[in-house]
Formats: C-alpha cells, structure tokens, sequence
C-alpha cells in the first residue's frame, strides 16, 4: 500500500490499474462531508492507526461506505 504513493518510476500508460488504494480513495470519496481521502501515505497512516484501531469509529466509516455504495448502485 506504501508503494503506490512512491512518484518515482515509469508512469504507467493507458488504462488506469484498478488497485487496493484506488478503490479505498473512491470509496472514501463517496462518503458525504467526509474529509478523509487517500493521497498520501501520511493520510493511509492515519486511517490505519488512528480509525481502524477505533473499532466504534472503523463500525462506523465501514457503514458510510457501504450506504453510499449501495445508493450509487441503486442510482445506476
């Protein structure tokens, strides 16, 4: 996960890779008024150890995502 904030290297041409910290961010994205976004490692770091060792807070976050998943789904 580290890895994929690292700009050094190769850009990739053509289709962008569906990868784990993609769909976290877009998923994260969905959520309304929420101001947690994955654009750094510093912002993984801080969803990692401080939300997921939160339990009631990570209960949380897991079910905004997957409201907001399901009314995007419905929405289509």
């Amino acid at each position: 996960m580290s890895g994929y904030f690292v700009t050094e290297g190769n850009k990739f041409k053509g289709r962008p890779l569906t990868t784990l910290p993609v769909v976290l961010n877009r998923d994260l994205s969905r959520i309304i008024n929420s101001n947690l976004q994955l654009k750094s490692s510093h912002d993984l770091e801080h969803l990692r150890s401080i939300i997921a060792q939160q339990r009631d807070e990570w209960t949380k976050l897991t079910a905004r995502i997957r409201e907001a998943a399901e009314a995007s789904q419905s929405e289509h």
